[in-house]
């Protein structure tokens, strides 16, 4: 029980926000995008606890392997990047030319990605 249920005026308890996860329910079933190995992971596009939650509600995830995963988040190898890169303008490009098919501007829709994700891809 607490202190504000016993209140005159009862303040409501706020749910607290759960965060979003990929979870491990159909990771044997899926495969690395590159490799084709199978017991992918998912590997949200765009990093930063914000982002990540976005990227898991959107769906900007890519399916690696746990190898290939590692050298994407490491971001060192001029692969990683620039698969990266691709990933990056892909789902920004994806997102924003879905905005525009339901018939928002091509100006706009760049407006709502800024506000999505914070930064310009292509």
């Amino acid at each position: 029980m607490s202190y504000y249920s016993e209140c005159s005026i009862p303040k409501p308890e706020a749910p607290k926000k759960k965060k979003l996860s990929n979870g491990y329910k159909n990771k044997k079933s899926r495969v690395c995008h590159y490799c084709r190995t199978s017991g992918a992971e998912r590997h949200e596009v765009y990093g930063g606890n914000p982002n990540r939650q976005t990227s898991i509600k959107h769906g900007f995830q890519v399916d690696l392997c746990s190898d290939c995963h590692r050298e994407m988040e490491e971001n060192i190898t001029d692969q990683a990047q620039e698969r990266n890169e691709y990933w990056q303008k892909h789902y920004q490009e994806k997102y924003e030319s879905t905005l525009v098919d339901s018939g928002v501007s091509e100006p706009q829709a760049r407006e709502l990605w800024m506000l999505l994700i914070g930064r310009n891809y292509l």
